[in-house]
């Protein structure tokens, strides 16, 4: 297939258009990521810290590399008063539960666990993998949801996100995390209840547009980017910077380690690549070799490594918690793209347009 010469991305991929110089359109029309500003993010943080509240900030640490940084920055740069807060996914490697005990440590900030029953986080990825091909957007509405929790039930007037402009783009269509869509799949299941779903959800009848209302209220805390606002160091400065303040242990398995606080990662890619023909990691490392966190080469190198095994490592692991057999590999590979999209909330689509209308920031 015809793949970029700056990058690593193909014309396999949803959108990507290679001209006659071999480019493709994202590197043609790349310009520099250029920050928000900090001066805006100190302002947040001031306007924050005036309400006095026990905390200032929520900060979700999952034991990956964003959110421990996110947490340092937080913490140590900027003195917030910090509620940080971990969801038990099912799927949380060694390595992340040991990098989450000695962030905490060397932070010293209060610290909150919320796990789902396995019966049930099991089976809701279980269906979602069975009949839309992906259970991120379970893990991911269930990390929202769980955040909103905390955050109204401890008064943080911010939510401070790990999400990084390394990964603003991961080429798919799909509305992997509205619940509508949600919904529509687990009705495939008729042994998960309508009981089951108003646990996992929390706030079974949230949309886009009430979320927007009751963060404005005051209801939820405020959701902010701060690596948007500010310069970030490359990946490799930000592991220095971790192993010196917050006792961090990098992975082995990789140089390229966003992603290993979930040992799912590997799988859900695999399944992917399988349905899509391309994978989360060829878009990631095209984002940082456009970053300059990466030559091409080095970048195919990585993607070489880590395509060497035939099967994503912790395979019997998964299967095991999911009850999955080789038959429903098979099934989850050969669901069609964008399943269920009829399905997705309009309340949704018409904030998602305005949203893309109206606001200056898109994080």
């Amino acid at each position: 297939m015809n793949t970029c010469k700056l990058c690593l991305l193909n014309e396999n991929i949803d959108g990507v258009i290679i001209n006659a110089d071999g480019i493709c359109n994202y590197c043609s029309g790349y310009s520099l990521y250029k920050p928000y500003g900090e001066e805006q993010l100190l302002k947040i943080f001031k306007k924050a810290g005036r309400k006095r509240r026990p905390y200032d900030a929520l900060v979700p640490l999952s034991g990956g590399k964003d959110s421990t940084y996110v947490l340092y920055l937080a913490v140590k740069k900027y003195k917030l008063r910090v509620l940080a807060y971990t969801l038990d996914n099912g799927f949380m490697s060694e390595l992340a539960l040991r990098n989450i005990e000695s962030a905490l440590k060397s932070c010293g900030v209060d610290h909150i666990w919320f796990r789902y029953d396995n019966n049930l986080i099991y089976k809701l990825y279980r269906t979602a993998l069975l009949h839309s091909g992906e259970i991120c957007g379970i893990c991911g509405t269930a990390i929202e949801r769980t955040m909103l929790k905390v955050s109204e039930a401890f008064h943080t007037p911010l939510i401070l996100l790990g999400h990084s402009p390394v990964e603003d783009n991961s080429f798919t269509t799909e509305d992997l995390y509205d619940q509508t869509r949600i919904k529509a799949i687990m009705k495939q299941n008729p042994g998960i209840s309508a009981s089951d779903m108003h646990r996992f959800l929390i706030y079974p009848n949230l949309n886009f547009i009430s979320t927007f209302i009751l963060t404005k209220l005051g209801r939820f805390g405020k959701k902010i980017n701060p690596l948007y606002f500010i310069d970030i160091p490359s990946d490799r400065e930000i592991s220095e910077i971790l192993v010196r303040e917050m006792g961090w242990n990098d992975s082995s398995a990789s140089e390229y380690t966003r992603h290993f606080d979930c040992i799912a990662e590997p799988f859900t890619n695999h399944i992917r690549e399988k349905r899509f023909g391309y994978s989360r990691r060829i878009c990631q490392l095209s984002n940082m070799i456009r970053l300059g966190e990466l030559t091409r080469e080095k970048a195919a190198e990585i993607l070489s490594t880590d395509q060497k095994n035939p099967d994503p490592p912790f395979l019997d692991v998964i299967m095991q918690r999911m009850n999955l057999s080789q038959a429903d590999i098979q099934q989850a590979v050969a669901v069609e793209r964008n399943v269920f999209q009829d399905d997705v909330s309009a309340a949704n689509r018409i904030f998602a347009l305005a949203r893309k209308i109206l606001k200056r920031h898109k994080h």
